[in-house]
């Protein structure tokens, strides 16, 4: 019988040893690009946000940037839908860039052309206020 207990109480503490930490991720400055909605990827552990960003040296005209987000559960208490960004819309993406310099980083807010922003949730600075915590969706 220990044994059986001994082995369930391992298996329910897994998932928490394969959750990651911030550090990939520079806390310490943030970028802004502009772009078209690829995909809003809506699904757990982390919603990603994926963009379009022009540059005129890549062969395809553009970069695609990715954004991790905090999970469904907690930007759906934010006021986030799946269809809060569509693919094909204009946004202006603020993140915490991936310190490794890959085209991405941690969502920290979007701003449509009519002005509303979407805060994002979690991330390196979320203690600190900035993200989803700082308020729900503003119009």
């Amino acid at each position: 019988m220990r044994p059986l207990v001994a082995a369930a109480c391992l298996l329910l503490t897994s998932s928490a040893w394969a959750h990651h930490s911030y550090a990939m991720f520079d806390g310490s400055k943030t970028n802004s690009v502009s772009g078209t909605i690829a995909k809003l990827e809506w699904m757990n552990p982390h919603v990603f946000v994926w963009l379009y960003v022009p540059n005129a040296k890549a062969a395809s005209g553009y970069d695609l940037y990715a954004f991790e987000n905090g999970s469904p559960n907690v930007l759906t208490r934010v006021g986030w839908t799946a269809k809060s960004l569509t693919a094909g819309e204009k946004v202006t993406v603020e993140y915490w860039p991936l310190k490794d310099g890959r085209p991405g980083g941690h969502f920290l807010k979007a701003t449509l052309p009519d002005g509303q922003v979407l805060f994002g949730a979690g991330g390196p600075n979320a203690a600190k206020g900035e993200g989803a915590e700082k308020g729900k969706l503003k119009q």
